[in-house]
């Protein structure tokens, strides 16, 4: 757009453009181009050899291609953020379609295949997946999911934006993607770098490090997805958090799996079709074959197998192989009554555990006779296997022996002063 077009008074103008400056400056940046920033993020992934997936509005992809595609040579995801930067869940069904057709549009003219969505203020609704599905996108990455980990130091302003995003408690729902309805729902995690450097009373970037390090270690333990969020322009003020987490995760065993979201949505989706097949030989003996993407882990614990295997994490071993036999009292995996939801079967195999159907209890470790099945009770189910310990062979949700998942991302709505102030015009 040019400038000039902008019916707006002088001083009205002038406003707006004291306050873009003041939003950059608050951000420790000139009046110049974000790209700085994002070159300096671009540097930290390669030094640490990793990427990331940065959402973008179209109309900033309309206004600096070469930008964007300089990036996107350079290894780094570019998603979907809105046409603008307008809330999606107070859209029409038509408006999101409208909108959503043409933010696609833009980047296919710019030669760019987007794969995923997130919407503008983590907002979204029924209509915005529905949209995404009919567009053949891969994921959405909206939902935001708040981790405990501020020791009781939030704020009000904190708490105000976790109920506006509709942030869902990490304690209570996991932190894993979901495929609903053939799009994979990758989980965004909060505090971002929008609460660290703004919403919480925090002096130091040690402070913000602890946060994000906290976040990195529960879901580790969990075997889960942080998703970080830091948003190009902040870079700087949050450069010691970004270091801290890529240095840790690049420094445990079994490793931490560093992707773009639409690697780890293709990943879900693929592991989803993996297959074991069981045969019985009777004395308590089962022959398995794996039929499985390239870099399935089979994971075991609690009986004997007759191949190689290397210690895991907690008493987890994983084996070396993709058919094997295992000797076990019981069926070592998870039998579900014909009762059971189906909802509740489709999670466990998302997770990558083994299932059948099995009308009586006591053949199997594990039994669940769960005619209803919510998302509210994905937590309960999954401390009901995992903390109890029994004998159970299953599939590693990440690739290659990966215990977890770190996804770096940071939207992109602003590169330049005047992108900012058209922002505020609603341009």
């Amino acid at each position: 757009m040019n400038p000039a077009s902008v019916a707006l008074s002088g001083k009205g103008l002038t406003n707006l453009l004291r306050r873009g400056t003041s939003i950059l400056r608050r951000y420790g940046l000139s009046a110049g181009k974000v790209d700085r920033e994002l070159a300096q993020f671009a540097d930290v992934l390669r030094r640490y050899g990793c990427s990331a997936s940065f959402p973008v509005t179209s109309v900033a992809l309309e206004r600096h291609p070469e930008t964007i595609k300089k990036y996107q040579a350079q290894g780094i995801e570019f998603a979907i953020h809105g046409y603008r930067h307008l809330d999606h869940s107070q859209l029409s069904r038509l408006e999101q379609q409208n909108q959503l057709a043409l933010a696609k549009q833009i980047f296919d003219q710019a030669g760019i295949s987007p794969k995923g969505f997130r919407g503008p203020y983590l907002r979204w609704g029924p209509d915005t997946l529905d949209t995404l599905r009919h567009l053949d996108l891969a994921y959405d990455s909206s939902q935001g999911l708040a981790w405990d980990v501020l020791d009781g130091n939030d704020t009000p302003a904190y708490r105000h934006v976790l109920g506006f995003y509709g942030a869902l408690p990490a304690d209570d729902y996991p932190s894993v993607p979901n495929l609903e309805d053939g799009l994979v729902r990758i989980p965004y995690s909060l505090p971002d770098d929008e609460a660290l450097v703004e919403r919480l009373d925090l002096e130091s970037q040690a402070e913000m490090s602890a946060l994000w390090l906290a976040i990195l270690r529960r879901t580790y333990e969990l075997g889960e997805l942080f998703t970080v969020g830091l948003h190009p322009e902040r870079t700087t003020l949050c450069m010691e958090p970004l270091t801290a987490v890529l240095g840790e995760a690049q420094s445990l065993a079994p490793p931490i799996w560093i992707a773009r979201l639409d690697e780890i949505a293709a990943w879900w989706r693929d592991r989803f079709e993996a297959t074991v097949e069981i045969e019985e030989l009777g004395a308590d003996r089962f022959h398995l074959t794996l039929s499985a993407p390239r870099g399935t882990s089979v994971l075991v614990r609690g009986f004997e197998v007759d191949a190689p295997t290397d210690p895991w994490a907690a008493d987890y071993r994983q084996v070396g192989a993709t058919v094997f036999t295992i000797r076990a009292s019981k069926r070592p995996w998870i039998g579900l009554s014909p009762a059971t939801s189906s909802q509740l079967t489709y999670f466990l195999r998302q997770q990558g555990y083994v299932v059948e159907v099995a009308p009586e209890p006591g053949y199997h470790t594990y039994h669940f006779d769960q005619p209803e099945f919510t998302i509210h009770d994905k937590r309960w189910v999954l401390t009901q296997i995992e903390e109890t310990g029994h004998p159970l062979v299953r599939l590693g949700r990440w690739p290659n022996g990966a215990r977890s998942a770190l996804a770096l991302t940071g939207d992109i709505d602003a590169l330049t002063l005047w992108d900012y102030v058209l922002r505020f015009l609603g341009k």
